[in-house]
């Protein structure tokens, strides 16, 4: 089955790597099974709790919509589960109006998720720089009981930045 990772980030609120590559390199290799580790993905802060968020697409999944998944550290996230459990809706782009550009951002757990992105750049245009992380903001539940990760990779003045988070907490963008 062919999977083409659109973005992936695991960290905290402090620090945050850019990990696409990492995931599409174990696609490529036949995995669609994902540890999710700091032995997968290097530590992005030591000491602290992370938090995963994935966005791909494959034409035999969500009708080939981007699926947006998340989970914590410690987890096996599979990203073709058997039956299919995610139906991520598409979601329209947001232009930027200032120096924030939001490349992508996910919402959810390892079932089902939503992309967020429109959602968080439209914050960030309003000059709201702390993203509260829960369903009445980046919802509707994608995912109804289970706790949900977040994570969100921007630029600001061409530097990019990758946080993520579980639900919850309130995300300051450092900007």
């Amino acid at each position: 089955m062919t999977i083409t990772v659109l973005n992936a980030v695991y960290g905290t609120t402090k620090n945050g790597f850019d990990v696409t590559e990492t995931c599409q390199g174990l696609v490529n290799d036949g995995n669609d099974d994902i540890a999710v580790n700091n032995d997968t993905f290097g530590d992005p802060d030591k000491g602290n709790k992370k938090s995963f968020g994935i966005l791909y697409k494959s034409p035999q999944l969500n009708n080939g919509a981007p699926i947006a998944l998340g989970c914590i550290e410690g987890t096996v996230l599979d990203l073709v589960p058997v039956p299919p459990t995610a139906h991520t809706s598409p979601q329209n782009p947001l232009a930027p109006t200032g120096n924030v550009t939001v490349r992508s951002a996910v919402y959810g757990t390892g079932k089902n998720g939503n992309d967020v992105t429109a959602i968080c750049q439209a914050l960030v245009n309003q000059g709201n720089y702390t993203i509260p992380v829960n369903n009445a903001v980046l919802g509707p539940d994608p995912d109804a009981g289970p706790h949900k990760s977040f994570s969100i990779e921007y630029t600001l003045n061409g530097k990019t930045y990758a946080f993520a988070c579980q639900e919850g907490t309130n995300l300051v963008l450092p900007v």
